[in-house]
């Protein structure tokens, strides 16, 4: 009987340093190493890279595994005492077996797994896999104790322990405010979106692509930018991107007759909803600063640069071809001047009021959306309890409008 439950608990002390050496062996790969196994079909490959999307799942697989194979060899051993040596006997083995358990069911196989992981991952995968499986409904509720996938506000655990050190750097005086606030921001790209950042189509400049460098050169030398996108058939037709630069130079080679067409690059084209992070990439790979965000029928949505991106994270950029003008000027607690380009959420957060803010971004497209066409100057509308005049207006957009509220709707606000 002695030697039964001896023999019993060495099958499960044997059990759970596999588990642990497998644990270890799989976190242990790097991620290139895991893509090699993986394009080059070897077995076990594809269980492992499995393992490895749900980390937090899988360490608290093993973790209760272990936990009842290693609790359950030491009441055997300390059965085994019992039987042999009495009370004496059980004490004896419950001393001597935690530190066995310890060093020869965790520590030893851990070691030794990340020393040499490559064949241990590979063979431990599939039973892990399994083992996974078939302890994943108890061990659900103990994953989020361990999450390294991600906690409410979608973060990584790796983006935690950096908010973390930046927040605990900044109340020892080691991060400075504007430290702190570059990491805040950094981890925000990713939630932004190219749709957010934009300049909206209304507010886009653009030329058509069959002038010739000629026809535009007197406009160009005017033109604070230094890309211009050209277009075919109109602003949803997007063909190119023009560098002022070459066009500047062409004309002073004598290249006058040149079409825009000829001298603008492909354009890139993004999606609204893609991430500023994965948005700022493509710029990198492409080598390129602009690109033009298109809506689900293929038409022009809007516009985003490089700087668009560059100033979610390290604030406004402003150089000496930027307009300084005001945004916003309060004139009373019940009116104020707006910009047409001035995003509604500035508004809102101004004011005080709440206009919507759906398929447009600024005041301008508001404005449009809501009449459906341009308003003339000195034009008025009432639209969610605010009166809209109309300052300034081009033939194409809203420049500048005033906006008021009635009396009773800024009674209790603060002055």
């Amino acid at each position: 009987m002695t030697w039964l439950l001896g023999a019993a608990a060495l099958v499960m002390i044997i059990c759970s340093a596999f588990l642990a050496a497998g644990e270890a062996a799989v976190f242990a790969l790097g991620k290139s190493s895991l893509r090699t196994l993986t394009e080059e079909g070897f077995r076990g490959a594809e269980a492992l890279a499995g393992l490895r999307a749900i980390p937090s799942r899988l360490r608290a697989s093993v973790l209760f595994l272990t936990g009842v194979l290693n609790l359950s060899a030491l009441t055997l051993l300390i059965l085994a005492g019992v039987s042999s040596n009495g009370v004496t006997g059980g004490i004896i083995a419950a001393v001597l077996g935690v530190p066995v358990i310890l060093l020869v069911g965790q520590l030893f196989p851990k070691a030794a797994a990340e020393r040499r992981p490559l064949k241990l991952a590979l063979s431990a995968a599939p039973p892990l896999e399994v083992a996974n499986r078939v302890v994943g409904v108890v061990v659900g509720p103990l994953g989020k104790i361990f999450n390294g996938d991600g906690d409410e506000d979608g973060s990584t655990h790796e983006e935690r322990v950096v908010r973390d050190i930046a927040e605990l750097g900044k109340q020892e005086g080691v991060v400075g405010e504007d430290e702190h606030l570059l990491v805040e921001r950094a981890f925000r790209l990713d939630e932004l979106t190219a749709w957010e950042v934009m300049t909206p189509r209304v507010d886009i400049f653009s030329l058509k692509d069959s002038l010739t460098v000629a026809e535009v050169v007197d406009e160009m030398r005017a033109v604070p930018y230094s890309r211009v996108p050209v277009y075919g058939e109109g602003i949803d037709d997007m063909t190119g991107i023009l560098h002022v630069r070459e066009a500047l130079e062409a004309h002073i080679a004598g290249r006058v007759t040149v079409r825009l067409s000829q001298l603008s690059r492909e354009p890139l084209f993004v999606p609204g909803s893609l991430s500023l992070t994965r948005l700022l990439r493509q710029f990198q790979v492409r080598r390129i600063h602009m690109g033009i965000v298109a809506d689900e029928f293929g038409g022009t949505d809007g516009l985003v640069t490089l700087e668009d991106v560059l100033e979610e994270l390290v604030g406004e950029i402003e150089d000496e071809t930027d307009i300084t003008e005001e945004p916003l000027i309060r004139i009373s607690k019940s009116e104020i001047i707006a910009l047409g380009s001035v995003d509604v959420r500035e508004i809102n957060h101004a004011f005080n009021v709440a206009l919507p803010r759906l398929e447009h971004r600024s005041l301008n497209g508001l404005i449009l959306e809501e009449l459906g066409y341009v308003p003339k100057a000195n034009e008025k509308i009432e639209r969610y309890g605010v009166t809209i005049e109309i300052l300034e207006a081009s033939e194409t957009q809203v420049l500048k409008a005033r906006l008021g509220k009635p009396p009773s709707a800024t009674e209790g606000e603060p002055s």
